[in-house]
């Protein structure tokens, strides 16, 4: 598929939104059945294990994403297929691999390392082999998700997509309801649920590559693949150490249950990066495709329209987190995870417009930039993530995590020569975002509150409409005539 005959920017993001949107409104139903069904420790206990799950999904080398950059060039269906059916393979035996490992070092782990209660302790420990078994599916589905993303398929990689991560987040909700709630049983029906998730995009990538032939490991492919994928694959063994460690030190140093109060707010403010993903996923095809000139063509409205929409976001987002928690989970944990929510989010805010920078590093060639960087902040990160928490508990967790994404905003656009681009619209927006933040730091009237909140997000707004690109604003203004 040529970039003439690719479909809209807008269109496609719009797709990958609602992809990540429709599972986020199953998974804010569930949390509170959840929490009311198994427990908060026994759901803590739960979250580790899938945390613990994300980690080993870097078994698949980084061969999704040198799947998707790699055949989005690829003119040829033959060659496609190639390049497929080496990486699915290659995935196959490394997901196996990583499902073995994590086998053993599960047993371990959850015996000798997590803070769980010893009730719940033989629950885990049968739950290893479920848990493991999963990480084969992950690895493929990073290959499958890769091939749909080159062919720029979004409609049904992410009805694919939603299919499993339902699965994933409601099977284990019916296991419970036929009175089998116990770790082991609740992973085993998450890996069900998985299963059928891979199975349709299976299906789907047969259609949209399209899949001819018999499968064959192409050693002319292995090379490529590596070769870019190896730098990804490092950074993806990296990314999610940095993505999950401040959970898993949760854990040693306080306990599932402080899990828990640290994850959900996490889990909801990780909503708001939703957007500059899935515009993230739909660029990557784009920028491995075209001429650095028109990349650079993209960066330039790309960023200014994230800054520009995200930004009213995360103040509404700010100013409305704690009813929001109030009424979702209850007075008491809306109380402890208000402040963790509101420092996330403006490692957010911060972390957000970068997304396009990242995607275009990856798409012309240079993941070895992002590899050596996450390198190079690793000791230092999880050093300042150890004593914060130690004498912050689950504040300084965010507060470390929030260092961290600031950090690499700046590295990202540094790199891809757009640091401009990010300090004058931030700057701009400064202001509103520090009285979202001391609004909803003091006690007032509801009635004051709500005044003071619909004022800001106005003035939000106004100035939103100043930082898009002209082209957008001359759109908007046109629906504003109707």
């Amino acid at each position: 598929m040529t970039a003439t005959h690719s479909p809209r920017i807008a269109q496609s993001t719009l797709i990958n939104l609602a992809g990540l949107l429709i599972p986020t409104v199953v998974s804010l139903a569930t949390v509170p059945l959840y929490l009311r069904w198994i427990g908060e420790v026994r759901y803590g206990v739960l979250l580790l294990a899938f945390t613990l799950l994300g980690y080993f999904g870097a078994f698949d080398l980084g061969l999704g994403r040198a799947v998707a950059q790699r055949v989005a060039r690829q003119e040829s269906s033959d060659e496609r297929n190639r390049t497929f059916w080496t990486a699915f393979i290659l995935s196959a035996g490394m997901g196996l691999l990583g499902g073995i490992v994590l086998y053993f070092l599960g047993h371990w782990l959850f015996a000798e390392i997590f803070q769980i209660p010893v009730e719940l302790r033989g629950e885990a420990q049968r739950a290893i082999p479920w848990l493991a078994a999963i990480v084969p599916l992950i690895a493929l589905i990073s290959v499958l998700a890769g091939a749909l993303e080159a062919r720029q398929a979004f409609l049904s990689l992410n009805i694919s997509q939603i299919i499993g991560v339902i699965g994933l987040q409601t099977f284990p909700l019916l296991s419970v309801a036929f009175g089998h709630g116990n770790i082991a049983e609740l992973i085993a029906a998450a890996l069900a649920g998985r299963l059928m998730g891979v199975l349709v995009m299976l299906w789907v990538t047969t259609r949209s590559l399209p899949i001819v032939g018999w499968p064959i490991l192409d050693r002319a492919e292995i090379g490529p693949l590596l070769r870019f994928g190896g730098w990804v694959s490092v950074s993806g063994a990296v990314i999610p150490l940095l993505t999950i460690i401040d959970r898993l030190v949760i854990g040693v140093q306080l306990g599932a249950a402080s899990v828990t109060a640290y994850t959900v707010p996490f889990n909801l403010t990780q909503k708001l990066t939703y957007l500059p993903s899935a515009l993230n996923t739909t660029l990557f095809p784009r920028f491995s495709q075209n001429q650095p000139g028109d990349n650079k063509d993209l960066l330039d409205p790309s960023i200014r329209s994230l800054i520009a929409i995200q930004t009213p976001l995360i103040v509404t987002a700010i100013l409305l987190m704690h009813p929001f928690l109030d009424l979702w989970i209850g007075e008491p944990l809306a109380n402890e995870t208000t402040p963790i929510a509101i420092i996330l989010l403006i490692g957010i805010w911060l972390n957000g417009p970068s997304y396009p920078c990242y995607s275009y590093l990856q798409g012309i060639g240079r993941p070895d930039i992002i590899t050596k960087f996450y390198f190079i902040q690793l000791v230092p990160f999880l050093t300042i993530l150890w004593i914060l928490i130690k004498y912050a508990g689950i504040t300084g967790a965010a507060i470390a995590w929030s260092l961290r994404m600031t950090l690499d905003s700046f590295a990202w656009f540094k790199a891809s020569g757009n640091l401009p681009l990010l300090a004058k619209p931030s700057i701009k927006a400064l202001p509103i975002l520090g009285a979202s933040i001391l609004l909803a730091s003091i006690s007032i009237e509801p009635l004051y509150y709500m005044i003071c909140t619909i004022g800001i997000i106005l003035a939000t707004a106004l100035l939103s409409l100043h930082i898009l690109p002209d082209n957008v604003k001359h759109k908007v203004r046109l629906l504003c005539t109707f």
